[in-house]
């Protein structure tokens, strides 16, 4: 494989390009993990109400019953930690985005000062 000569403005658009891929795919991310706490939650749901379907009145009967009780809350929650962790992950990507910058600004300054026009 033969290595490419970057040109510094192929260099500022790449990272461009990536620092955008990289913001789209956070902002899936949010979508994605409240996905997976939604079908994690019908899961138990489906659970709890299968294991309430026989006939025994022991504690786990009470305890499944509290858990169909509760579930609007629960999923309320559980909601509410997969949005926070989104939010987590943005950050994440704006410092990532911010670097980026910072980069292609460092970028800027060398190729000016290569050409001899030098930075004040």
């Amino acid at each position: 494989m033969t290595q490419q000569a970057w040109t510094p403005n192929e260099i500022a658009l790449r990272l461009a390009r990536l620092s955008r891929d990289l913001d789209k795919l956070a902002g899936e991310l949010e979508g994605l993990d409240r996905d997976a706490v939604t079908k994690r939650h019908a899961y138990e749901l489906a659970f709890a109400r299968a294991f309430l379907g026989q006939e025994a009145g022991s504690v786990d009967a009470r305890k499944q019953t509290a858990v169909l009780a509760t579930a609007a809350e629960k999923l309320a929650a559980e909601t509410a930690e997969a949005v926070l962790r989104a939010a987590r992950v943005r950050i994440g990507t704006l410092k990532t985005q911010i670097e980026t910058g910072r980069s292609l600004n460092a970028l800027m300054r060398s190729e000016m000062a290569l050409a001899g026009m030098g930075t004040t």
